[in-house]
């Protein structure tokens, strides 16, 4: 599904296909959550050779208000997020220096596109505009929403045998619990369980 976002975008390059499309593979990969990354600012980011460091300035699991780091990985896939973090802030004019929040509203003016201002884009109109690629790419909007990206991340992650302390600190999860709640498994890794009793 990602990778027909990208693709749609390179065939579609407005600024609100961009910033979805950005939203959505930092989400993933990041296993964020909507409130961690529609709170951060172009300032939070330090872009490396080989990854980008996000600085999640405010989390559901950060009691102490101390923030927490997300690395991410440059994979040079089309689909890479630091990539396309890198192509969203170039088109919007964003270093990081700005405090500027990454993802805001879209004004449309004589001279084409822009972020305003002010102020980061709200649940409702992100949700809706990730509901409205998905329909536009043909898939069902009634089995995706904003938390599926996260979910979908922690998943994959899970599925390609990432070890549980990497876990666990990548999601920012404090409990065992918490975290197994959003892991999806596979047919083939539930079958494993049964395949492994020995009967």
């Amino acid at each position: 599904m990602l990778a027909d976002m990208v693709e749609n975008m390179n065939s579609h390059p407005t600024l609100a296909n961009m910033r979805i499309t950005t939203l959505s593979l930092l989400t993933f990969a990041g296993f964020l959550r909507f409130d961690e990354v529609i709170h951060i600012r172009a300032s939070d980011v330090t872009i490396a050779e080989g990854m980008a460091k996000l600085q999640i300035p405010r989390s559901k699991t950060d009691q102490l208000r101390q923030g927490s780091e997300v690395l991410i990985a440059r994979t040079g896939m089309p689909t890479c997020p630091v990539g396309m973090l890198e192509r969203y802030m170039a088109k919007v004019g964003l270093d990081t220096t700005s405090e500027l929040f990454l993802f805001r509203g879209i004004t449309r003016t004589s001279g084409g596109e822009r972020l305003r201002g002010t102020g980061p884009l709200s649940y409702t109109t992100v949700r809706e505009q990730f509901r409205g690629k998905m329909l536009e790419l043909g898939y069902p909007v009634s089995g995706y929403g904003l938390h599926s990206l996260r979910a979908g991340g922690a998943s994959a992650a899970a599925q390609a045998g990432v070890p549980d302390r990497l876990f666990r600190q990548h999601g920012r999860w404090r409990s065992e619990t918490a975290k197994d709640g959003y892991i999806e498994d596979s047919v083939e890794n539930r079958l494993t369980v049964s395949k492994s009793i020995g009967i």
